[in-house]
């Protein structure tokens, strides 16, 4: 027999009531070990890794031709502190049928990136996502999401056709899950339009002989709650009307015969107090368990017999944020759960302030921030953008709520900051009721299942994946050496060695672009008929969310002034809007120190390789036979040359002929060749020596590439990004005649406050008028987060003169 129990949590008369359907009590005689349960937990969480990401972008609506910029959070998802457990972020914006129009890879020790947007992208919603590869192994619910609304004023639009009549939903979700005949249940709702905008209604339960039991209608964002008591098990109906619309109705989810009320009352020494009354027999014990992120805040068994005792829960031991409450059944089967939201007070408080209120065009301006966290002084990371507001600029959520709030809770929430910031208790516990979920199953807890991972972590760099088959059958192809080069004048090779099935990743570091692409091959001599593919790093996994519907309403003359400033800093200023900082990167090759360099500048130029290495390259020997060259590298250890070739490369690809390829190359493009005599093990490889060319352009040097090698132009990770941001001062503010019209004034994600919590940004305006706001977004090393928005407003100099600004 299916059995139900309901959870009711009170506190200062305000009610949280759970329901949810009992598993059969096939186990009843197995005792209930509350500090197992709490080892399992605790076990899964030390194992198994969960990251949360925040990105704050300089703005949420852009047109075509502009530049996104933002700064990634990373943090360990149930403290909230920035982690360093991947390198690599994921950024892509997809379309509303989830197709990636733009995509970049970006380096997480700074977090800051930014994507150009072409002229060819329609106007439209869209939507940011972020991720790690580490978070592939989870629900892509996961993964960060943020609106962004693009307008193209350079094409075209199709004018939207003849609106299609909207569409009405509501949803109820009684606590827990279930109805129980004969108990009074909290059942909230969300109501939401085909447009996933929520809207007012007044609603009615219905009876089957047609009698009104109950009436509701929601709050300003859509939610509420409302009382019931089923008091037979027929349905019932439930009628809608929304305002200005024809009504229609709905089914209130299935209401169970047999079930249990567990009501939870808050009393004046601060204790949870929570008692269990039902209809079922008395059998077996139910214990709950809760916890706040991984900190395990209570657990406690009671046997049927004494569950009137009731369980008296610590309101102090309750950590800040989302505790989830859950009930099990001495079977370890968890039986129903409730998430309970407790006001955080370490929120850190972010004070944002201008040196003015009012400005003229191309004056600077001095902001100062300061962070404090309950009046002491915060060390935070900062990001800052500065913007101009108007009719296109969409609502901007902010990091604390995100990191609290959306994060941990699943489905839109509209105008979710306001839960924070104008708290009340009552509509947070109606968003806790509608919107709950968890980062786990508790069966995989219970059973000890390891979760299957099928994606690395990526600590040191980007990894890049793939597999060989047999270009014939498509048979995977087992146990070989894999070899990736990305031609450059700095050499990247890394060789992989394919498993079973013949999958294999190259563990990179510092990947940076080539113009020539990556390189990926076999030893030909070996697999002369290997295919192979490389999996692309992106995630093929999506949820269910979805941007707001795009607003066509917008102000003409708002979207002719940020096209117009568009094109006119692409055209004055386009070279100077997207520098790149070249990264400090460690350019040793993999060799480390060779043994001897030669740089062939200091040397006399000949015109073929053969005289190079013949005439003073006294460590490689140069054979002919029957036409074809095989060099070979002299190894000091044993006091000769080498049986085999050496391992050649050519601004790090690998040539696999003896010498022949190489002695074709013309010398005078080759910059210098690095030798090493001894024998060299690298992975799975061992090298008869190396020979390593470097040509002046790292463009191989005319070396034609592989035939059999897979060449693809896949991009690195993104180079840190300079934002353009002049400074006018002295005459320059009169003598340049440039236009400036910067709609972002001014953009960095990577700030630090000093210890006393205090920070200075300084930048100049442009020649827009109209407000501005300076948003700045931080987060600190014990994961404390805040936000704040302040405004000023820009006039033109002869306006500001008139008005003695």
């Amino acid at each position: 027999m299916n059995k139900i129990i309901s959870i009711t949590i009170m506190k200062n008369g305000f009610s949280l009531l759970l329901v949810c359907l009992l598993l059969p009590f096939y186990a009843l005689a197995q005792k209930f070990d509350s500090t197992s349960i709490t080892h399992k937990f605790n076990t899964y969480l030390k194992n198994t890794l969960q990251e949360k990401i925040y990105v704050h972008t300089d703005k949420s609506s852009y047109m075509s031709g502009e530049i996104i910029w933002f700064k990634i959070y990373n943090v360990e998802a149930y403290t909230n502190r920035p982690i360093s457990y991947n390198k690599v972020a994921y950024v892509e914006v997809l379309d509303e049928q989830n197709t990636a129009v733009l995509q970049t890879k970006v380096d997480l020790s700074h977090g800051s990136g930014s994507l150009y947007i072409p002229i060819t992208i329609a106007t439209g919603a869209y939507t940011l996502r972020c991720y790690t590869s580490w978070m592939k192994n989870f629900d892509p619910s996961f993964y960060f999401y943020k609106d962004l609304a693009i307008y193209n004023s350079l094409t075209k639009e199709e004018a939207p056709g003849t609106a299609v009549r909207k569409k009405y939903a509501v949803q109820f979700f009684p606590e827990g899950g279930n109805l129980v005949l004969g108990l009074k249940s909290k059942v909230g709702f969300k109501a939401v339009d085909s447009e996933g905008n929520t809207f007012h209604f007044r609603g009615c339960i219905v009876n089957p002989s047609g009698d009104t039991v109950a009436r509701f209608s929601p709050s300003d964002d859509g939610i509420g709650t409302f009382y019931f008591r089923p008091e037979q098990i027929q349905d019932y109906h439930v009628l809608i009307a929304p305002v200005n619309e024809n009504p229609f109705s709905v089914q209130l989810p299935r209401i169970f015969e047999r079930g249990a009320v567990m009501s939870t009352t808050f009393g004046a020494d601060s204790i949870l107090n929570i008692s269990v009354q039902s209809n079922l027999e008395s059998e077996g014990s139910y214990t709950l368990f809760v916890h706040t992120g991984y900190h395990t805040v209570f657990t406690r068994t009671l046997s049927s017999k004494s569950i009137a005792e009731g369980f008296k829960v610590p309101y102090k031991d309750l950590g800040e944020g989302i505790s989830h409450l859950t009930l099990f059944n001495n079977a370890q089967q968890a039986l129903c759960e409730r998430l309970y939201f407790k006001k955080p007070l370490k929120l850190a408080s972010v004070e944002v302030l201008t040196d003015k209120k009012n400005y003229s065009s191309r004056e600077q301006v001095k902001v100062s921030v300061r962070e404090t966290v309950r009046g002491k002084a915060l060390k935070t990371s900062f990001s800052i953008s500065v913007f101009k507001v108007d009719s296109i600029a969409t609502p901007y959520d902010d990091i604390s709520t995100y990191l609290l709030l959306s994060s941990e809770l699943k489905g839109r929430i509209p105008q979710v900051s306001s839960y924070l910031k104008e708290y009340s208790e009552e509509k947070m516990d109606h968003l806790m009721l509608t919107h709950g979920w968890r980062r786990f199953k508790w069966e995989d807890i219970i059973q000890e299942k390891k979760p299957d991972l099928k994606f690395f972590s990526e600590p040191q760099g980007h990894i890049i994946s793939g597999r060989i088959l047999e270009k014939e059958t498509n048979r995977p192809l087992a146990d070989r050496n894999v070899f990736l080069s990305i031609p450059g004048q700095r050499i990247q090779f890394y060789t992989a060695y394919a498993d079973k099935s013949g999958e294999f990743n190259f563990l990179t570091k510092d990947f940076s672009d080539s113009p020539l692409g990556i390189v990926v091959q076999t030893e030909p001599r070996i697999d002369s008929l290997a295919r192979i593919e490389i999996r692309g790093p992106f995630s093929s996994n999506h949820s269910d969310y979805k941007p707001a519907k795009f607003n066509f309403k917008t102000s003409v003359e708002d979207l002719l002034q940020r096209s117009v400033a568009m094109q006119v800093n692409n055209a004055f200023n386009g070279r100077l809007l997207n520098n790149r900082i070249p990264r400090t990167i460690d350019s040793t090759s993999f060799y480390q120190q060779p043994e001897k360099i030669y740089k062939l500048d200091n040397y006399v130029r000949f015109k073929t390789m053969e005289e190079v290495l013949r005439e003073y390259v006294s460590e490689i020997n140069v054979a002919v036979r029957k036409k074809d060259y095989y060099l070979s590298v002299f190894d000091k250890e044993r006091n000769e040359f080498h049986s085999s070739s050496p391992l050649i490369l050519v601004d790090g690809v690998p040539v696999f002929d003896d010498g022949t390829t190489l002695i074709k190359i013309d010398p005078l493009k080759v910059k210098q060749l690095e030798v090493v005599s001894n024998g060299y093990i690298y992975g799975n490889n061992r090298f008869s020596g190396i020979a390593s060319f470097r040509t002046f352009k790292g463009d191989l040097g005319g070396l034609a590439l592989p035939t059999h090698a897979t060449v693809i132009d896949y991009e690195g990770v993104q180079e840190k990004r300079v934002f353009y941001s002049p400074m006018y001062d002295g005459d320059w503010i009169t003598s340049s005649r440039i236009p400036d019209y910067r709609t972002t004034l001014f953009w960095n994600g990577t700030n630090e406050t000093s210890q006393e919590g205090t920070a200075t940004v300084n930048f100049s305006t442009s020649d827009l008028t109209g407000k501005y706001h300076v948003v700045v977004q931080s987060l600190s090393e014990e994961g404390f987060s805040g936000s704040q928005v302040a405004e000023f407003e820009v006039y033109s100099k002869n306006t500001a003169m008139r008005n003695g600004k």
